[in-house]
């Protein structure tokens, strides 16, 4: 009981890191956008670069989750699979839980917003050279 709940935490912490990471991101984003749209290229060249350190973290704590997945039982690693995707199909049992699947449903939604003003960057500098354009 005492390790299971010792791994929930760690993932719990981990979640809560990588929601910081990418709401910095969907912050970054909306910068570039703004500094595109004033024709600012240093400026943009420099939240790029911003950007791409948040993802390469992000990814880096997203890695850290998986390994800490991967040491959990058959079961309770179902049960923290479904709760990081933000979905409800096994109710959360605990207050670590709730959090992580609280936080995970969080994430997801900011994700999807980051997505959104991405993809219009994109869309907007690239036109039908986009790769948004070509996979819609």
């Amino acid at each position: 009981m005492e390790k299971r709940e010792e791994l929930r935490s760690e993932i719990l912490r981990r979640v809560q890191r990588n929601y910081v990471r990418v709401v910095e991101i969907e912050r970054l984003t909306k910068e570039l956008g703004t500094a595109l749209s004033r024709n600012d290229q240093e400026s943009a060249q420099l939240l790029v670069r911003m950007r791409q350190d948040e993802i390469e973290q992000a990814n880096e704590t997203k890695r850290e989750v998986q390994l800490l997945l991967q040491s959990a039982g058959g079961e309770e690693q179902k049960k923290l699979r479904s709760w990081l995707s933000g979905e409800m199909k096994l109710e959360p049992d605990g207050f670590e839980a709730g959090k992580i699947v609280e936080i995970s449903s969080q994430l997801n939604q900011v994700l999807n917003r980051t997505i959104s003003a991405d993809k219009a960057i994109n869309l907007k500098l690239a036109g039908k050279d986009s790769y948004y354009h070509a996979v819609t």
